[in-house]
């Protein structure tokens, strides 16, 4: 026990005739109300002196270790001592976190024998927010909260005891004496939001707009490039008046030039993709020779809307994961209107290394700001969003803490790649696996293999957490803020990898849902071209020519294409069915074989890269290219024109809304897949089996 133990200090006391019983009881009340340590408590209402404490304070035993502590008082057994011991000879921690974490205490009653341990008193019952506030950055820094004030003192809640420069910094700031009590983290979270609730929304909607004004999309277009755009249609307008014919011409040729380009361009990205090398890739052995002792702290932020369907289901997966729980931050972040969420999460008994956070509700009310507001406060080194749905690779964080440490010091963000777990629920998800094995198993490693800005996908990229708190993380009014950080990263010279492992969502099932999803990535990588491009020949000088090649070709031309197509298109059925001779017209000299071109073998080859992609993923999962699997879902490649259609109404949609609902976040409805027994990446991972056993070690 120590010198400030309540029940030792009292029972001293008492004995020796220095304090009543009855004053003895006030105390302990006041205390367990307000929070502090008994002799504080004492000197304050005028019943003891200081000098006394202190003298009674040294018949009091030394400080003992917290574990015998524990099992001195009762709280824990020899057995569950030497378990936790053992947790930590195995994966290191503090032992607190490690007892907590495996679920052997409650919170409350750790947190105040070690209180008692390190000499300094539990935050009260009722504690509560008063006006003498530390500024939000120091008390952010020190984690150090005001909840009590008294005639010549503060009681300030901390995370870990203060030092003693620290106390001296707050007492000349505050101008009272220091006292420190220990809160947990869910009493801290509960602490910041009344404390200092406008400067948390104000960092996590205003931060990125304030510092670099030039990469936030809250504007959407600037002056200048409004007045371009306006000039464009005017010169539009003017041709057509003067020589429709010459005009639609010269549009044409354009669009058939840029077309045949991006076309090419694209191609020979997804072939570097193909190159072994194209994936940071880990043996088991490798994996199996980390010393978890030095794996850090990880961060997992989990924004979600209206998903009470899916929560059980996701801390079974997130339970899943091969490490440390220990050492596991995980975040979900509730927005205040979803009431059923909240209550869902209160009344299942997570893990200490769970926090709900209630994001307060504010204008734009988009997955970036959640994510923001439950970045300020994150414990890890490095900090990874996963979807409420999402089922990442149990081994998922430990491949990439060896991918990072394998990278150069530039590298500051990991990208796993993203696939669907219900591939063959009907024909559109199929599409959509198609797809996806694409863009992230042939695409993106070849735009890191051509040092090309990568747009990330929504989940599952890690990223170094200090960095990514420089650079101001997310851009809360990009509806696609992953695409948009991915170019930021890029252009303050950070670099990206994509790592050999794998997250499973839910494909979308439902054209209406899928649409509204599709429309919101669209719009959200118009805005973000709108963004970047404000001054182009700046951009250019920052990011390079490959860069800026880049940046057209995945991000101009991903919402662009989706939105000429249709005219194209148009003009294919008015010459079959009509064989107007104006047609043919508009494809003078080389323009004819570059649209051939494009027509034939773009086309293939574009259906192709998704056949590719889906034959890529089957090989790797199943340690061998298997053509009767693949061709279960590859030989509906062939109606992939279709998907393209319901691109295009996608497009157009985004375009209405750019104009007319910019930061306007439509919700994608998740739990919708059907119970999938049998899946064409089945077999390959036991995380795809929901009826896997949870371990929380």
């Amino acid at each position: 026990m120590n010198s400030q133990s309540p029940l030792r200090l009292g029972d001293i006391l008492v004995q020796k005739g220095l304090i009543s019983e009855e004053k003895l009881k006030k105390a302990l009340n006041h205390q367990k109300t307000y929070g502090g340590r008994l002799g504080n408590i004492l000197i304050d209402f005028g019943w003891i002196e200081e000098s006394v404490i202190k003298e009674v304070s040294q018949l009091i035993p030394q400080k003992l270790k917290l574990g015998e502590m524990l099992v001195n008082q009762g709280i824990l057994t020899e057995a569950q001592l030497s378990l936790a011991l053992e947790y930590q000879r195995k994966s290191g921690g503090l032992l607190g976190d490690i007892i907590l974490s495996l679920g052997l205490v409650e919170a409350h009653t750790l947190f105040r024998v070690i209180a008692s341990q390190q000499g300094i008193g539990r935050i009260g019952s009722q504690f509560a927010i008063y006006s003498s506030k530390i500024p939000e950055e120091i008390a952010r820094e020190y984690k150090a909260i005001v909840v009590h004030t008294s005639l010549n003192q503060v009681v300030v809640a901390v995370e870990k005891v203060l030092t003693k420069d620290q106390i001296n910094s707050l007492e000349s700031m505050l101008g009272y004496n220091v006292e420190q009590v220990l809160a947990t983290h869910t009493e801290l979270e509960s602490l910041w939001r009344q404390a200092y609730s406008s400067e948390l929304m104000d960092i996590s909607t205003k931060k990125l707009a304030i510092d670099s004004p030039g990469q936030s999309a809250q504007t959407v277009l600037t002056k200048r490039q409004t007045l371009g755009l306006v000039i464009i249609v005017i010169v539009v307008i003017i041709g057509m008046f003067l020589d429709i014919f010459k005009t639609f011409l010269t549009i044409n040729i354009i669009i058939q030039i840029a077309y045949f380009v991006v076309s090419v361009l694209k191609f020979l990205m997804i072939f570097r993709g193909t190159r072994p090398t194209s994936q940071i890739r880990f043996s088991d052995e490798e994996l199996a020779a980390i010393d978890e002792r030095d794996l850090p702290v990880y961060t997992i932020l989990v924004p979600m809307y209206k998903e009470s369907s899916v929560i059980r289901k996701l801390v079974e997966n997130l339970e899943r994961l091969d490490y440390p729980k220990v050492k596991l931050d995980i975040r979900l972040l509730i927005e205040e209107d979803d009431v059923e969420a909240q209550e869902l999460l209160n009344s299942m008994d997570l893990p200490y290394y769970y926090t709900s956070i209630v994001v307060p509700h504010s204008k734009p009310k988009t997955k970036p700001k959640a994510c923001n507001y439950g970045l300020i406060h994150a414990r890890g080194k490095y900090v990874v969003i996963y979807d409420a749905e999402d089922r990442p690779e149990p081994d998922q964080l430990k491949k990439v803490h060896l991918a990072f440490n394998r990278s150069p010091d530039s590298c500051c963000c990991i990208q796993a790649k993203l696939n669907y777990f219900n591939s063959e629920q009907n024909l559109l998800t199929r599409w959509f696996t198609q797809e996806y094995s694409m863009w992230f198993d042939l695409l993106l490693p070849g735009l890191m293999q051509l040092d090309i800005p990568i747009p990330l996908g929504g989940t599952s990229n890690h990223f170094k957490t200090e960095i990514l708190k420089k650079l101001n993380a997310w851009d809360p009014y990009n509806v696609t803020e992953d695409a948009d950080l991915g170019i930021r990263l890029y252009g303050e010279g950070f670099t990206t990898g994509i790592v050999d492992s794998r997250t499973w969502e839910e494909a979308n099932s439902r054209v209406g849902n899928w649409i509204r999803q599709r429309s919101r990535w669209i719009k959200g990588y118009m805005l973000t071209w709108f963004v970047h491009m404000r001054f182009p020949f700046r951009l250019w000088r920052q990011i390079g020519t490959r860069g800026m090649i880049g940046l057209q070709v995945i991000v101009l031309a991903t919402p662009l294409l989706p939105l000429i197509n249709p005219f194209l298109w148009t003009l294919i059925l008015l010459w079959y069915l009509t064989h107007n001779h104006m047609i043919p017209m508009m494809f003078p000299g080389p323009i004819y074989y570059i649209a051939a071109v494009e027509l034939i073998i773009g086309n293939f080859l574009f259906v192709f890269s998704n056949v590719a992609g889906v034959y890529r993923v089957i090989g790797e999962l199943h340690a061998k290219s298997d053509y009767a699997l693949s061709f279960r879902i590859i030989k509906y490649a062939l109606l992939t024109p279709l998907y393209w259609m319901l691109m295009s109404v996608a497009a157009y949609k985004a375009a209405w809304q750019l104009i007319f609902k910019p930061f306007y976040w439509e919700k994608t409805v998740h739990g919708l897949a059907e119970n999938v027994t049998e899946n064409i990446f089945s077999g390959s991972n036991d995380n795809i089996d929901a009826s896997a056993q949870i371990k929380r070690m």
